[in-house]
């Protein structure tokens, strides 16, 4: 430590041996630092303050409504506020000469623009503040709310174009593939009525179709065969009948009407043990049949004056009814045949289909699929067209998101640059350090001896030290300029740091006075 307490006692003394070196040089470099903050140029900054505001509306409509996220929007404000194209429609609003045939005057105005322009987002709250410096500061005021003014409109307008143009496209788009799918549909419809496919392609299905007809196909078979049967039955009994029979009237047999009468009963006996289909009950039917007739046409009375035992030719029944029911097999053995080919056709039309049935299959199978594909997409079209209609109707009625100017810009009163403040600080550091450096390069560049230690490098034997005689009044009077020069130096200082607390308490009394010093040049013009 004692190196250090010499070397620091040293540079004291050094200050004092050229105090009034160090006390002009350090006055003299804060006075210049304190005067050069005055004559800055002035910049005024003016702010603007929005509030991005979501409507209610939006919590209700989630999910049917597609809207812009406030956090999206506050991604790129930053980058859209500092676009040319709406930097040069401020300048516009705003009445700037530009030319726009100079690019560089162009690209000069916009970088002027963008570099002072500040933009401080709050994502958290939806806050943005927007902030731009200028010597003017009606224009930082006017161009600050003109920019957030046009930032609003553009936005306003662009979502609602984009939201119109999203509405345009979703119609086209359906149009398009409500076209589509008609043609899918049509090109399905002629596929399967060319090939015959009204049901969905099963392999199994049409197996157990072909399994089905061949079973009924075997019915078909045994039912005719039992005809056959039949038949050849019926006409073995027809060879045994005659073609006609006689039916015996005699006098027991009283009047006709009497006859009909017992062979109604007989018949009414024969049906609760037989069927009508029974021989005996066919022949009473035919001889009932036979008496009525005879009745009509008056043979019956002819009859009865013939004698006691008188026969009447008639038709056999039996014969009749065998006949009738051979026609009947007939036309069942025809129906049969007609229905056995009619099958056996089907079987091989399901045969032929099912061996064709694979290329078929695939080929369906990929028109239904391309069919599927664009019926979804259709249908998801549909379903965002009507997001789109909803979302179109929200921008239509500022339903979406709100801006809201919470703070507008004012005139700004106090510049925010220079910051006399710091720089008054940085003066009086300043003033402090260059005077002592300057007492220091002067002691360095002092090549006279000033101790007994920077001899002895010479080698040169010291005989005698002779200390310095000082006048008592010549040691008076140097501390009264001494005190004289600390008395001016002090107050020098405290006028300094008045203006210094006057400039930290923003009390412009000194800056007014500057201000009229350097206008004043301009009213003597304007004058003379």
């Amino acid at each position: 430590m004692e190196p250090s307490g010499v070397d620091l006692k040293r540079y004291m003394q050094l200050v004092a041996k050229r105090k009034y070196v160090f006390v002009l040089s350090a006055l003299s470099l804060i006075t210049l630092v304190v005067l050069t903050s005055y004559f800055l140029p002035r910049e005024y900054e003016a702010k603007c303050t929005v509030f991005i505001e979501r409507n209610m509306i939006n919590t209700i409509i989630k999910g049917i409504a597609v809207t812009p996220s406030l956090e999206e929007r506050l991604k790129v404000l930053s980058y859209t506020m500092s676009s040319r194209n709406l930097l040069l429609k401020v300048a516009d609003d705003l009445g700037l000469p530009v030319n726009r045939k100079e690019q560089s005057e162009v690209e000069s105005v916009v970088s002027g623009f963008q570099k002072n322009t500040d933009i401080k987002m709050k994502s958290e709250n939806g806050l943005f503040i927007v902030s731009y410096r200028n010597a003017d500061p009606h224009l930082a005021r006017d161009y600050v709310n003109a920019l957030v003014r046009r930032y609003i409109e553009e936005s306003v307008s662009e979502k609602r174009e984009e939201t119109y143009g999203a509405s345009r496209f979703l119609t086209e788009q359906i149009r398009f593939f409500k076209e589509k799918l008609d043609r899918a549909d049509e090109e399905i419809i002629k596929f399967r009525k060319e090939k015959g496919i009204f049901v969905a392609l099963d392999d199994s299905r049409v197996v157990e179709e072909i399994r089905t007809a061949g079973e009924g196909l075997e019915e078909v078979r045994i039912q005719r065969r039992e005809l056959e049967a039949r038949k050849g039955a019926m006409l073995k009994q027809m060879k045994g009948e005659k073609p006609y029979t006689a039916a015996v009237l005699g006098k027991g047999a009283g009047d006709p009407g009497e006859r009909i009468l017992a062979l109604q009963r007989k018949l009414t006996d024969l049906l609760l043990t037989y069927t009508s289909n029974y021989p005996e009950v066919i022949r009473v039917k035919a001889e009932i049949e036979t008496l009525k007739g005879r009745m009509e046409s008056g043979l019956a009375t002819a009859g009865s004056e013939a004698g006691p035992d008188a026969e009447v030719a008639m038709l056999n029944p039996v014969l009749q009814q065998l006949r009738e029911e051979l026609t009947k097999a007939d036309l069942e053995l025809a129906a049969l045949t007609a229905k056995d080919e009619q099958i056996r056709r089907l079987m091989e039309s399901k045969k032929s289909y099912l061996r064709s049935m694979p290329v078929e299959k695939k080929t369906l199978t990929d028109l239904e699929m391309a069919r599927a594909t664009t019926k979804n997409i259709y249908e998801e079209l549909v379903a965002r067209l009507g997001q789109s209609e909803v979302s179109k109707q929200m921008e239509v009625h500022d339903k979406a998101s709100t801006f809201r100017v919470v703070d507008p810009a004012v005139l700004p009163i106090k510049p925010v640059s220079p910051d006399r403040v710091k720089i008054m600080l940085f003066g009086i550091l300043a003033g402090l350090a260059g005077g002592f450096g300057l007492v220091v390069l002067l002691d360095s560049m002092d090549r006279s001896v000033k101790t007994v230690d920077s001899l002895k490098p010479f080698g040169v034997p010291v005989i005698a030290v002779i200390p310095s005689i000082q006048n008592p009044e010549e040691i008076a009077e140097r501390r009264k300029k001494d005190m004289r020069l600390y008395k001016l130096a002090g107050a020098y200082m405290a006028g300094i740091l008045v203006v210094f607390t006057m400039e930290l308490l923003g009390i412009s009394y000194v800056d007014d006075f500057f201000s009229a010093v350097v206008s004043l040049p301009g009213h003597l013009k304007g004058i003379f």
